[in-house]
């Protein structure tokens, strides 16, 4: 036998071993990787639909403000504006911003 002969067989040797046994471990990661990503992409999704309708919502009500407010008589007086609806509607706008955007719900 030649040293090429050897070196022939040498390399079949190390070709011809089995391939290994999956990995279980990484499999389960990946698994679990691509079940977090998902639960996360539906957060976002649900998080997106959340702050839309609020934001429909705020636009509603500073619209009806605003239409009460032009409604409002044209020669009214200041003392007058503070018990007239858009006042207690603002008041109440300003008390729903307050509860809405108050600052330990911003880690929800």
């Amino acid at each position: 036998m030649t040293e090429d002969d050897r070196i022939d067989e040498r390399l079949a040797a190390l070709f011809a071993a089995a391939d290994p046994a999956p990995d279980e471990a990484f499999v389960a990661r990946v698994a679990r990787a691509v079940e977090a990503d998902r639960r996360l992409a539906a957060a976002r999704a649900a998080a997106w639909r959340r702050c839309r309708a609020e934001a429909a919502a705020g636009l509603a009500v500073i619209g009806a403000f605003a239409l009460l407010w032009r409604l409002a008589p044209e020669a009214a007086t200041l003392e007058q504006l503070s018990t007239g609806p858009a006042a207690a509607a603002l008041l109440l706008l300003f008390l729903w911003f307050a509860v809405e955007l108050r600052p330990a719900a911003m880690g929800r």
